[in-house]
């Protein structure tokens, strides 16, 4: 049996849009993000609104297709009573470049506190680092081995969050990139 079968009651079957993958990755720093609101909306609760502090925006690091993702996993300890969600979403930049290596170097400077919106290949938008912040916390990089292989960077980002990523409107993401 399926598992979309499995569900009965409570939630509705969406089999249909089971798409993986990160086609488009936006990121800011955290102190940027004024104001988020959430509400209702279709299929629970989501992101409504995102005020940006002053003209600040979130920027859109460009990557291939099918080579980003995100995971989120429960850490659950019983004896200690804590609960929370890590959030890791992996961005890979293809090619070695100077513009990318200064990018990175801006993301990583003195362990920046970020915010993310991830947009899957549902074209569903996602939220990391909504109460505390993602961070940078592994790069890779290298040249690899056959002309085949891959040139570029692999950026782990990890937000230890109090709840799963929240959706977001895709009606306001536009006025809030750049």
């Amino acid at each position: 049996m399926a598992i979309c079968n499995a569900i009965t009651n409570g939630l509705s079957k969406s089999c249909d849009t089971n798409t993986g993958g990160v086609n488009k990755i936006f990121i800011t720093d955290y102190e940027n993000v004024s104001n988020v609101t959430d509400g209702a909306g279709t299929g629970g609760d989501w992101i409504t609104a995102i005020t940006m502090a002053g003209t600040t925006k979130f920027y859109e690091f460009q990557t291939n297709k099918n080579v980003c993702n995100f995971t989120e996993s429960v850490a659950i300890d019983l004896v200690a009573g804590t609960t929370f969600f890590n959030q890791i979403v992996t961005l890979v930049l293809s090619r070695r470049e100077t513009i990318k290596r200064d990018a990175i170097e801006k993301l990583v400077n003195g362990q920046k506190q970020l915010a993310l919106i991830i947009l899957d290949s549902n074209g569903l938008y996602w939220y990391s680092g909504l109460n505390e912040g993602s961070y940078v916390s592994a790069i890779e990089g290298g040249s690899g081995t056959a002309k085949a292989e891959a040139n570029g960077y692999t950026i782990t980002f990890t937000a230890m969050e109090p709840l799963q990523m929240y959706g977001v409107d895709p009606t306001i993401v536009s006025a809030i990139v750049a």
